[in-house]
């Protein structure tokens, strides 16, 4: 039996089972040229021996080397080979002088036939071939030697084509499984790469948060507190009592400081202790200098933990601006409730701007904002005022 021929894409597919090809086809040609040995007389000519066993050893060659030389040389020539071997074995059972079950040599080619084209041009050379091993009959026996022998030969081509046919299925379905374990060897390769990206991704991203609730949070505290020591230092001998207010200030701040901390370190869940957003954002404009007017427009209402923890922090960016960079006099801070959809947080303040040494826009503080706010689908704008000084607008929906 012939095995598939190999597929010029992948050469070595074929390794395992060309050898077990080689093998079932040689055994077919030896199966057949053994009835010159057993039978007791033979019918015909030395020459016509001689011409048998020459083209039968061209037709084994061929048909073993058919493989090799297609990988070789290229699959155009798996045709021309095909047609020369049956070329051979038709002029083969013409010219042997042993005839009947001589004919199944013919039955390799039927099978490659089905291994290597098209149902179409396997048929046809089925029944080319069927013909040939019926016609040699008729031809030195005569038509009534035709019925038998459609008879005789008929199950031995049906075997053949089924037992081909099962098998050319079988090597498909073992394809396909090669094929698909490959495939899914590659997506698991795939997803445990994405997998890495995603772990050193979220470590990224908890990174990236640390950072902002460290600056948000404790660099405010700090920047308010550093300003109140800096005044007792600057009083304390002429104002010891404003110099002592100032430092118990100063340690008021320091608690609640350590206190945004423990919130921050207990693995940054929703700030439960806080109070609601505007009185926060109250208490946080009361910390330092100077003193900005909060303005509450509409009704406040219940916010998701997320929004308001970013519209706290970016209060307190704000506000850490404005009493670092800003010599300001005055500030306001306006949080705005009367979009259904949305919550409006606007900081701005009587002081330099931005072109004259103010709060940088592109600062991490800032930046961090920027990432905080977007993240929940909203927008941060930072800019000089046309009436001088500077406004931090955050909106985001809720």
């Amino acid at each position: 039996m012939r095995l598939p021929c190999p597929d010029p894409q992948n050469p070595h597919a074929h390794h395992r089972t060309d050898l077990y090809g080689a093998f079932a086809f040689g055994c077919v040609i030896l199966t057949c040229f053994m009835q010159f040995v057993v039978a007791n007389r033979i019918n015909g000519s030395l020459s016509q021996v001689a011409a048998t066993f020459i083209l039968g050893a061209l037709y084994a060659a061929l048909g073993i080397l058919n493989d090799g030389i297609a990988v070789r040389c290229g699959m155009q020539w798996r045709d021309r080979i095909f047609v020369a071997m049956i070329a051979i074995v038709t002029a083969m059972v013409f010219v042997s002088p042993v005839r009947g079950f001589f004919a199944i040599i013919v039955l390799p080619l039927m099978s490659q036939a089905i291994f290597d084209y098209s149902p179409r041009r396997a048929l046809l050379v089925g029944l080319y071939l069927y013909a040939v091993s019926i016609g040699v009959l008729g031809y030195y026996y005569g038509v009534r030697a035709i019925p038998e022998a459609m008879i005789s030969y008929l199950a031995a081509f049906a075997f053949t084509a089924a037992f081909t046919f099962i098998t050319r299925r079988a090597l498909d379905a073992r394809d396909r499984e090669g094929k698909l374990r490959a495939e899914l060897e590659e997506a698991n390769e795939k997803l445990r790469a994405y997998a890495a990206q995603a772990e050193e991704l979220a470590t990224t991203r908890e990174r990236n948060r640390l950072a902002r609730e460290i600056h948000d949070g404790v660099g405010h505290y700090l920047t308010v507190v550093k300003t109140q020591l800096d005044v007792a230092a600057a009083v304390c001998t002429t104002n010891p009592e404003q110099a002592k207010a100032n430092v118990e200030k100063a340690a008021k701040l320091t608690a609640e400081a350590l206190d945004d901390v423990r919130r921050s370190v207990g693995a940054l869940r929703t700030d439960t202790a806080r109070p609601p957003l505007p009185d926060a954002i109250k208490q946080l404009a009361a910390h330092g200098e100077p003193v900005p007017a909060v303005a509450i427009e509409g009704t406040p209402r219940a916010l998701p933990p997320a929004v308001e923890h970013a519209l706290f922090r970016a209060a307190q960016e704000g506000l850490t601006n404005i009493r670092k960079h800003a010599r300001a006099s005055s500030a306001l801070v306006r949080l705005d409730f009367r979009d259904a959809q949305r919550v409006q947080l606007e900081l701005s303040d009587n002081g330099v701007g931005l072109n004259g040494n103010g709060a940088a826009s592109g600062g991490f503080g800032l930046t961090g904002l920027r990432e905080r706010v977007e993240l929940l689908g909203g927008t941060v704008a930072a800019a000089n005022r046309l009436e001088g000084g500077f406004a931090l607008r955050v909106e985001v929906p809720a």
